[in-house]
């Protein structure tokens, strides 16, 4: 099933890197609605009284991988959940289970699959994503749903949560933490999954997805201490907000700068960051409310914070640094070990970001293993790093004691 599986996705990704060029932005299937016109993602009346986790409604859909169906049965769950300064909130997630039999030793696993979401919009979501295809080109959710694709072939459950939240606040920390690990009660509690309560159970993300997915480990215990969490994967982690925005900016990927701060306003409207920017930066800000990651990217390439600011060297200015640090994930000690891989030549996210995560983990005591490739860059790392991440969920659902690099 595994051979045959990746063969249809890398004819997808043929197919996908033709069809891009005529897909525009936000185009869909002509019977798939968009999130924000599908009453689906609407939370319905009395929701707020709800347990973390509950399922408030679900639907079965067809899951693609660049528009390439996968041979599974598939879910989108709407699911009580809390925001960054915990207020009620309805998220979206999608389970997907092979259709296939578990043959495995024990449970089935569950792998947690935060995509690097980094946007402004619903329509960029995973859950768009997995079924419009190609219709979401120019998310990053269409992209790495090869990846899901992959642990599928496996044999294991895959949940996907659009943590953002319903308003999309791109690198609103708790708001995305929370939201995975809602979204993983609601996948073990979704009696159609067949998923167990006790299943071995991993996290993997990169880049903005192990943003969320180390915000899951740092609030796991608080949150959700009920659930299994057997391995963490992060990779390309942009632990330190401020130091990777400092370093992008003036390049190529200033735009997932000017989007973070869009969606950090959005979750703190109470801090006013809007106010830092200019009126020609208000107006970007709001030309760009709506954006996915290429569309941000392509629109604010190159450009500096400072363009778009009333202060000069807005990076210093104390209410921009706080809320920088205030949603910049904290290691702190995890009963799963970590996997922490990161092309030492990054060029979006210095090397010493996550090796100084590293260091709090271990000194926390949290177990890590560390995989520094040699040169790389960010992007291709997201391929080239993704066999050790899973080789390491494997090994942990396979009861392997992990390597400790902390030692």
């Amino acid at each position: 099933m595994r051979a045959r599986l990746w063969s249809l996705i890398l004819a997808a990704v043929v197919t996908a890197a033709s069809a891009s060029l005529v897909v525009g932005a936000g185009t869909a299937s002509a019977d798939l609605p968009l999130p924000a016109e599908d009453a689906f993602y609407q939370a319905p009346a009395g929701y707020e009284a709800a347990p973390a986790g509950t399922i408030l409604r679900s639907r079965p859909v067809a899951a693609t991988a660049l528009s390439v169906p996968l041979p599974v049965d598939s879910w989108q769950v709407l699911y009580k959940s809390v925001d960054s300064q915990r207020a009620p909130v309805a998220d979206v997630a999608t389970i997907l289970v092979p259709r296939t039999p578990w043959t495995g030793n024990g449970l089935r696993p569950l792998v947690s699959y935060q995509t690097a979401e980094d946007s402004l919009g619903s329509r960029c979501a995973p859950s768009y994503a997995l079924t419009a295809g190609l219709g979401a080109a120019t998310s990053n959710a269409a992209t790495e749903s090869v990846m899901i694709a992959y642990l599928l072939s496996r044999g294991w459950a895959v949940v996907t949560a659009d943590y953002e939240g319903p308003q999309s606040e791109f690198l609103a920390g708790p708001q995305s933490g929370y939201a995975v690990l809602d979204g993983i009660r609601a996948a073990k509690h979704f009696a159609p999954a067949g998923l167990d309560a006790d299943a071995p159970t991993g996290l993997w993300g990169y880049s903005g997805g192990a943003f969320a997915t180390a915000w899951a480990a740092q609030l796991q215990s608080a949150h959700a201490p009920e659930l299994r969490m057997d391995g963490i994967a992060l990779g390309g982690l942009p632990a330190d907000l401020e130091a990777a925005m400092r370093n992008v900016d003036g390049g190529y990927g200033f735009g997932l700068t000017f989007g973070g701060l869009i969606g950090i306003d959005r979750a703190y409207p109470e801090d006013r960051l809007s106010e830092l920017f200019t009126a020609e930066g208000r107006a970007a800000m709001q030309a760009s409310s709506a954006d996915c990651t290429v569309e941000l990217i392509a629109n604010h390439a190159f450009r500096s914070l400072h363009d778009y600011t009333v202060d000069p060297r807005p990076f210093d200015v104390p209410s921009l640094r706080e809320a920088l640090a205030e949603n910049s994930p904290t290691a702190v000690g995890t009963r799963a070990p970590i996997y922490s891989y990161h092309a030492s030549g990054d060029e979006l996210v210095p090397v010493a970001v996550p090796d100084e995560y590293v260091r709090r983990a271990c000194a926390a005591g949290s177990t890590v293993q560390v995989v520094r490739p040699p040169g790389g860059s960010h992007n291709t790392t997201l391929i080239s790093g993704a066999q050790g991440a899973i080789d390491f969920l494997a090994a942990r659902f396979a009861g392997e004691p992990a390597i400790d690099d902390c030692r």
